[in-house]
C-alpha cells in the first residue's frame, strides 16, 4: 500500500514538474541581448539567390507590400499601383491584374492578398470591402460582400483570418481579428488594446500567412498564432531599452507624436514576421531587422545584412509567404544609380562597390523593376 502511494505520488511529482516546464518555455520572454551593426548573410540565411523581376510596360512595381509563393509563382501585391503581378521563380512576368473601376470583379483598391490553397484561389481583400476571388491564372471568379473594415487577410485550411481595423468613426472595435469558417460562420477574437494612435497607419504587414499563421499589433510585444480558428500567443520579447515605456501610454497621440518615440528609439510595433524552424525574424518601427533563434531563446538585432556574394548592404525585406521559409531583400535601381555614381566619379571608392555589383547595376536601366536578393531562413 505504502509502495502503491509513493508511486502516485511520484508520477504527480513528474506530471506537475512537466506542466510547470512546458508553462515556462510557453510563457518566457525573451530579452533582447545584442544590437550589432552588421552580420554576414550566412549566419542564419541561406541559399541566396539574386535576380531581377522582369520590366514591361503592364509589369511595372512601385512598391513591393506582399509576396506569396506557390507553385513556382510569386504573387506580388503593389498597393500604390493597385495591381498584383505574377512571377515565375526565375522572374519572369506571367500576368497582372488591374482591375480598378466599379464593374464586375473591379475595385477602387487592394488592402492585401492572399491563397487559398485548397480551393487553389487567389484573393483580394479590396476596397470597398470585399473579398474577390480569382484562378491561379487571373481570371476573375467571384466577389463576396464584407461588413465591416478591415486591414489585412491570411487563409489557411479553408479558414480565412482578416486583421480589423480597431478604430473606426471614433469607437473602439470588439476585437483585433475575425474568424471566417468554411460554412461562413464568423469569430471575433482577442479584444484590442485601448487605441492611444487611432489615426496612424504604420506600414510592415502584421498578419503573415506562413503556418501558423501570426499576427501582431500596435503596442503588443507578443506574437501570436492564429491556428483552427482559434489565437494563442506565440512568442514574447523584452525589447530591454527598445521597450516602450508603460508610463507613456496613458494618452492619446497623433502621428507627429508618435515618430518622436521612433526617433527616441522605442517599439511600439512589430511587423513582417518570418517564420522558420531554427530562426524568427521581424523588423519594428526602428531601423534594424530582429533574429530571434528558438533554439538558445536569444532575441538579437542587427541595423544591416551583408550579402557576401555582392559585398553589399541589405536593409528593407519583406517575408514570403509559403513553404519555404523565404524572404526578399528589395533594392531598387535608383540606389544602386546612386552609388555607382560616387563610384565612377571618385575613383577613391571604388572599394565600396564590388565588380559583380557594378556589373549588376549596368544591366539596369531607370524603368527597371527591384533586384531581389532571394534567402531561405535556416
Amino acid at each position: 500500500m505504502i509502495k502503491k502511494i509513493f508511486f502516485s505520488s511520484f508520477l504527480l511529482i513528474i506530471m506537475f514538474c512537466g506542466c510547470m516546464t512546458q508553462n515556462e518555455i510557453t510563457g518566457s520572454v525573451a530579452k533582447l541581448e545584442t544590437v550589432e551593426k552588421v552580420v554576414d548573410d550566412t549566419l542564419f540565411l541561406k541559399n541566396p539567390q539574386v535576380f531581377c523581376l522582369e520590366t514591361k510596360d503592364n509589369a511595372l512595381i512601385k512598391r513591393i507590400n506582399r509576396v506569396i509563393e506557390w507553385k513556382n509563382t510569386y504573387y506580388i501585391l503593389d498597393k500604390s499601383m493597385k495591381q498584383v503581378l505574377a512571377f515565375n521563380d526565375k522572374g519572369r512576368h506571367l500576368f497582372t491584374i488591374h482591375r480598378v473601376g466599379i464593374g464586375k470583379g473591379e475595385y477602387g483598391s487592394i488592402l492585401d492578398i492572399a491563397i487559398d490553397r485548397q480551393n487553389e484561389n487567389l484573393v483580394f481583400l479590396a476596397d470597398p470591402t470585399s473579398l474577390i476571388y480569382y484562378d491561379l491564372q487571373g481570371n476573375f471568379i467571384k466577389t463576396t460582400k464584407l461588413q465591416g473594415y478591415y486591414h489585412s487577410i491570411a487563409i489557411d485550411n479553408g479558414v480565412t483570418y482578416l486583421e480589423n481595423a480597431t478604430y473606426i468613426n471614433n469607437q473602439l472595435s470588439t476585437s483585433s481579428t475575425t474568424v471566417i469558417a468554411p460554412d461562413n460562420q464568423k469569430t471575433e477574437l482577442l479584444k484590442p488594446l485601448r487605441e492611444i494612435a487611432p489615426y496612424c497607419f504604420i506600414g510592415g504587414s502584421r498578419l503573415n500567412g506562413t503556418t501558423p499563421i501570426v499576427f501582431t499589433r500596435k503596442f503588443d510585444n507578443t506574437i501570436y498564432q492564429l491556428e483552427d480558428g482559434k489565437i494563442t500567443p506565440y512568442y514574447s520579447f523584452d525589447f530591454m531599452n527598445e521597450n516602450f515605456p508603460e508610463a507613456a501610454k496613458d494618452k492619446e497621440y497623433t502621428c507627429r507624436e508618435l515618430n518622436k518615440f521612433t526617433w527616441d528609439r522605442y517599439v511600439y510595433l512589430m511587423a513582417n514576421v518570418a517564420n522558420a524552424p531554427q530562426y524568427l525574424m521581424f523588423c519594428t518601427n526602428l531601423f534594424g531587422v530582429y533574429v530571434f533563434d528558438k533554439m538558445q531563446n536569444k532575441l538579437l538585432k542587427y541595423n544591416k545584412i551583408r550579402n557576401t556574394g555582392y559585398q553589399t548592404d541589405l536593409h528593407q525585406y519583406i517575408p514570403v509567404e509559403g513553404a519555404n521559409n523565404r524572404v526578399f531583400f528589395t533594392v531598387y535601381p535608383t540606389t544602386l544609380f546612386s552609388l555607382k555614381a560616387i563610384v565612377d566619379n571618385h575613383p577613391s571608392f571604388k572599394d565600396k562597390m564590388s565588380d559583380k555589383l557594378y556589373k549588376l547595376t549596368e544591366s539596369l536601366d531607370s524603368d527597371s523593376n527591384p533586384v531581389i536578393f532571394s534567402y531561405q531562413i535556416k
